[in-house]
């Protein structure tokens, strides 16, 4: 087990510069997405009464907060393979 770990933390270390660019970057942008749908939804349950379009306005803000999530670790990893193959 400690020396899968061990692979892990050497792997992710190798990752260049510009790859860990796009992760740390992609990131930062996901989290203000869910944080600003976590806002809105708080806001919605406590003064708006549950109003549809703020609900819909939040659950469309964590998805896509979500997907940008993912979009850029893979996308990341992508471009360190890529970068890494030429």
């Amino acid at each position: 087990m400690n020396s899968t770990i061990r692979k892990i933390f050497t792997t992710i270390n190798s990752i260049g510069q510009l790859p860990k660019k796009i992760i740390v970057h992609g990131l930062q942008l996901a989290n203000g997405l869910l944080i600003v749908a976590l806002i809105l939804f708080f806001i919605n349950s406590s003064i708006y009464n549950f109003d549809y379009n703020i609900t819909f306005i939040t659950f469309v803000m964590a998805k896509t907060g979500l997907t940008i999530f993912a979009e850029a670790i893979i996308g990341g990893l992508l471009v360190d393979y890529f970068i890494k193959k030429v």
